[in-house]
């Protein structure tokens, strides 16, 4: 290749580089490049498709290989989230150069520069005047440093393809697991896993390979699996467990002298019957006794399989002064850059990957039946985490939660998977490594999103919808309607009169027994423990046309 001289004090190089001389790894494309995908034993196939936002991490901080990815059959080995390029001239310095717009240069983080999109707006950060308010928020939050976890873990939950092994088998679990019990002892992280090459100058020996990956990884595989469902066990801990207040000090002591006046910034929050309003202020800044104090103001349950009850839940932020019209927005961001983007509009406009969805009453009406459908086929959810995420079975029910089901049944995200298409049509072939790689298709292709656009902030996900309806879900009712009837009769047996009543009676989170701390009950687990206090809200006499 060509070299050329430049002066030290005055470089004015005037030849383009060599292809060969640009070394770099970069995200794979939507559109990958026919000098990768034509290449080696997958040549032809569906290996390089891959949706880079719901099963890889881009802001984790190590992009190494686990034992459980696809690999290429020819160097440069790719492999996961990000590749290398061959020498080819549509991936020279020229093609990779950022594209001037507006005064500014671009790139393009899914193809080449030049087809890059204004902005690509996809995690948003809290905000001082809001905080944290809905659980599905942290959606945006890193959980991992490592490349083989989902980017938007909390409030979705789509099975990770490491786990399967062929249509839904591996489903019924939540961490990959190891072919042979050498490699388990690593956390798969083993020779027999991670292989080794024959060439001496690539490896030392067996383990090399194996032993640089579990030294970057800080020894933890030998204690801790690595490789697992992210979500599913980040959903477990979160959503029963916790809850958020929401609300500065400040803000909460402003809330109990006048909670009508001075709403908590989740303002479906109330003060719980019988709170004492001087006495709970230290109770309510308190991390362990806050839920003791408030209770939410019309909560759904989420078993509900009413299709009109979903339809006015799911509509509730219309007309919130976020959206346009009658449309419903499900944003992704609080304060986007973008515009709305409704089906119908164009999948490849800035909004896409810079505004938020919006939906239609008949977008709104679809989901609505979608979700019914998936309750009567999974429920009852015993709880929100149970609702949250995908079943531990070896069926559909085991590929991701209800509502993405329902989402996607619901056709909601068609276009931008008809525009951005992910074949995951069947398992990619086996074939010898020359690594010693037992198997190196493992990733199951199966198991992926059927869009490579899938975390685009227009494209509809489960935590979108659970970011803005999570503060309001429930898994079961705390009000109840009890009506009784009783009737007086004479010797004779002749009714003599008859009455109904009805009651309104509503659970409070005050224990009948409670211990010192007024949280929880004294007789916990015992007999005689009869739980929480119910309060008699409403009584009323009823008309016999009432009846």
């Amino acid at each position: 290749m060509p070299v050329e001289l430049l002066d030290r004090f005055n470089p004015k190089p005037t030849v383009i580089p060599n292809v060969r001389t640009r070394e770099s790894i970069r995200l794979r494309w939507f559109d990958e490049h026919p000098s990768n995908t034509l290449s080696g034993k997958l040549a032809g196939t569906s290996y390089f498709d891959d949706a880079l936002l719901a099963n890889w991490n881009p802001r984790a901080s190590y992009a190494i290989r686990s034992p459980w990815e696809n690999i290429g059959g020819i160097a440069p080995w790719f492999f996961g989230a990000y590749t290398r390029d061959l020498f080819d001239g549509a991936v020279s310095w020229n093609d990779q150069v950022p594209v001037p717009r507006n005064g500014r240069y671009h790139g393009n983080p899914f193809g080449p520069p030049q087809e890059g999109n204004a902005s690509y707006v996809l995690f948003d950060v809290p905000r001082e005047e809001t905080g944290l308010i809905s659980l599905g928020q942290l959606q945006h939050a890193k959980l991992s440093e490592l490349i083989w976890h989902p980017s938007y873990a909390i409030g979705n939950s789509l099975a990770d393809p490491r786990l399967g092994t062929g249509g839904f088998k591996g489903l019924n679990r939540t961490s990959a697991v190891s072919k042979n019990s050498a490699a388990a002892k690593d956390g798969g992280f083993g020779s027999s896993e991670i292989g080794w090459s024959n060439d001496k100058q690539r490896g030392a020996d067996k383990d090399d390979w194996a032993a640089t990956a579990r030294a970057i990884l800080g020894d933890i595989p030998k204690t801790d699996n690595l490789v697992y469902d992210l979500s599913f066990e980040g959903n477990q801990k979160l959503w029963d467990r916790f809850f958020l207040s929401s609300g500065t000090p400040a803000e909460k002591r402003k809330f109990l002298a006048d909670p009508n006046a001075n709403p908590l910034p989740n303002s479906r929050m109330r003060l719980a019957p019988g709170i004492v309003t001087g006495e709970a202020s230290e109770a309510l800044e308190d991390f362990h006794r806050c839920a003791s104090q408030l209770m939410v103001d019309g909560a759904f349950n989420v078993n509900s399989t009413r299709v009109e009850a979903w339809k006015a839940m799911l509509g509730s932020t219309r007309r919130s002064g976020f959206g346009s019209g009658d449309k419903v927005p499900f944003p992704r961001f609080l304060d986007p850059p973008g515009k709305a983007w409704t089906s119908g509009d164009s999948s490849f406009s800035d909004d896409v990957w810079s505004g938020y969805r919006e939906l239609t009453a008949d977008e709104i009406a679809r989901l609505a039946e979608s979700i019914v459908a998936e309750v009567k086929s999974r429920g009852p959810f015993i709880s929100m985490a149970d609702f949250v995420n995908r079943r531990l079975a070896e069926d559909e029910t085991g590929r991701m939660g209800a509502l993405q089901a329902a989402i996607e049944n619901a056709g909601l995200n068609s276009e931008l998977t008809a525009a951005f298409p992910l074949d995951n049509y069947s398992s990619l072939p086996d074939y010898k490594h020359p690594d010693n790689i037992p198997d190196p298709t493992r990733m199951e292709q199966t198991l992926k999103p059927a869009s490579k656009a899938w975390g685009a902030p227009v494209y509809l996900t489960q935590a979108d919808v659970l970011q803005v309806l999570g503060p309001a879900l429930s898994a079961r009712s705390d009000t109840f309607v009890i009506r009784a009837y009783g009737d007086s009769v004479d010797a004779d047996g002749k009714l003599q009169s008859r009455a109904w009543c009805e009651a309104v009676l509503q659970r409070t989170p005050r224990p009948i027994t409670p211990d010192e701390s007024g949280v929880n009950s004294k007789l916990s687990g015992e007999e005689g423990d009869f739980g929480r206090e119910f309060i008699i809200i409403s009584f009323r006499w009823l008309s016999p046309g009432e009846v």
